[in-house]
């Protein structure tokens, strides 16, 4: 996800909370304040202004979660400047009655019927105005290069002619190439854009142009077509678009939005995408550094343990695995074989008990040391991948992290999991853990990064204390 991508969402959450505040603290001043100009009392009924900051801080909060639950600040989904100030009017105003409902009932005893109004109605001017001033400022961070959108487009018709018309009088995005339906080798250009050749080519000029999104315009694709496109787009992590037709695609993560006059699906790989990977990620830094904390008398312990047991060897063992979109990373764990394990496991590959050959797991492994088995039985050796949730190299729950051996064998449909963070337990873990063949790992990952919600990573991580205690397929 380019930087862009979230910084402009989140700049209409901080641009939505002040004009809010700012709106309530004119109304408040012009009441309070300006009044006095004429000889109009001030209501007794209202708090003095070192007060009046916190009510109007807590009020534009609250408006700002109500817009968010209205879908105001979704990634990616832009909106025609008219649709978006009406959008915001009624979100606001719908805002604002829930409050007034909310004062009602609480029987709250501030009241001023001209500070409601004038809230509401500098609210709602001052709302429009940020957000026209932040179209112009991602306009001119486009117009200077930054924040654009790579587009590869697929089509050859009249919507890629339309498509193409649209995407290059905008500032935000850079139409890189064209792929035609059928090869046609005369053609180096097309509408001013390079052919880059044909579908069959996608995922060659995937690898070698590095897009950040592709979109679909073309009349003549079909179902089998498409689908293919869809995946070689998600193995290579990036965002695929089409025009909306009765095509019956896996639509399990879908985002709708507009294209100029043209309605837009988005298909997603993964609901992880978005405000979905902020939410993700924010709950694991802070569940990682509370945990870390709490846990530092374990650590301790546990270090001076295995320490003791095997002075010369060192306490924690770096994993090399691969992570989110195939980046390398050392995943940490405490010691528990012996040192030169890996050196061993060469000679026990012929004593591999995991079905399907990719994944390795032996009963009785002798390599484990006497305390590594209990820390095994009890996943205490893996406590130490908690700073990798720290770094953002990994996360509570999600994919097991993998090896790069194993990635190596992965297929290519396979692969899509490389579209989010390992996790310290996941879907697959709970379901069988080392038990499981690759295939039915494979499938269990798959539909988490299909189904993913914060609900669902509740359940994993509370039947994952469950497994660990009953200490059910601990490898």
């Amino acid at each position: 996800m380019k930087k862009s991508e979230f910084l402009f969402p989140l700049a209409r959450i901080i641009n939505d909370g002040a004009m809010i505040f700012l709106g309530l603290l004119l109304a408040y001043f012009l009441r309070m304040r300006w009044f006095g100009i004429f000889g109009l009392p001030a209501p007794t009924t209202l708090f003095p202004l070192d007060l009046f900051y916190t009510f109007a801080f807590r009020i534009s909060l609250f408006l700002v979660i109500i817009m968010a639950l209205n879908g105001r600040y979704k990634f990616s989904a832009d909106e025609k400047i008219g649709d978006e100030m009406w959008h915001i009017f009624w979100n606001f105003s719908s805002g604002m009655a829930l409050l007034l409902v909310v004062f009602f009932f609480l029987k709250f005893t501030f009241f001023s019927r001209f500070i409601f109004g004038v809230a509401w109605l500098s609210g709602i001017i001052f709302l429009c105005a940020g957000r026209v001033g932040l179209r112009w400022i991602r306009t001119q961070c486009n117009k200077a290069g930054w924040g654009r959108i790579k587009i590869l487009i697929l089509g050859s018709g009249k919507i890629a002619e339309q498509t193409v018309a649209f995407l290059k009088q905008s500032p935000r995005f850079e139409v890189i190439g064209l792929l035609l339906e059928k090869k046609q080798v005369s053609k180096k250009t097309q509408w001013g854009i390079p052919v880059l050749g044909d579908f069959q080519n996608f995922e060659k000029v995937l690898e070698t142009h590095h897009p950040d999104e592709v979109l679909v315009a073309t009349e003549n694709s079909t179902e089998r077509i498409t689908a293919k496109l869809v995946r070689i787009a998600h193995i290579h992590h990036i965002k695929f678009r089409f025009f909306p037709d009765e095509l019956g695609l896996d639509l399990a993560a879908v985002e709708i939005s507009t294209l100029g006059d043209f309605p837009l699906v988005t298909l997603q790989n993964t609901r992880l995408d978005g405000w979905g990977y902020v939410i993700k990620s924010g709950c694991d830094f802070f569940v990682a550094t509370l945990s870390l904390a709490l846990l530092s008398p374990v650590f301790a312990i546990i270090a001076w343990r295995v320490q003791k047991e095997c002075p010369k060897a060192p306490i924690l063992y770096a994993s090399p695995r691969i992570g989110r979109n195939g980046r390398k990373f050392s995943c940490w764990k405490f010691r528990t074989m012996v040192p030169d394990a890996d050196a061993q496991k060469k000679k026990l590959l012929t004593k591999n008990q995991r079905k399907g050959g990719i994944l390795f797991k032996m009963e009785n492994d002798p390599r484990v040391t006497n305390l590594g088995k209990v820390l095994r039985k009890w996943s205490l050796d893996e406590l130490p991948q908690l700073w990798n949730v720290l770094r953002g190299e990994m996360s509570l729950i999600g994919p097991r992290p993998h090896l790069k051996e194993e990635v190596d064998q992965y297929a290519a449909d396979d692969r899509r999991i490389l579209s989010i963070k390992p996790g310290m337990t996941g879907f697959a873990q709970i379901n069988g853990r080392s038990s499981l063949s690759f295939e039915e790992e494979m499938q269990y990952e798959l539909f988490y990064l299909k189904n993913w919600s914060l609900r669902l990573d509740a359940i994993i991580f509370l039947k994952s204390v469950v497994v660990v205690l009953k200490r059910k397929n601990v490898s």
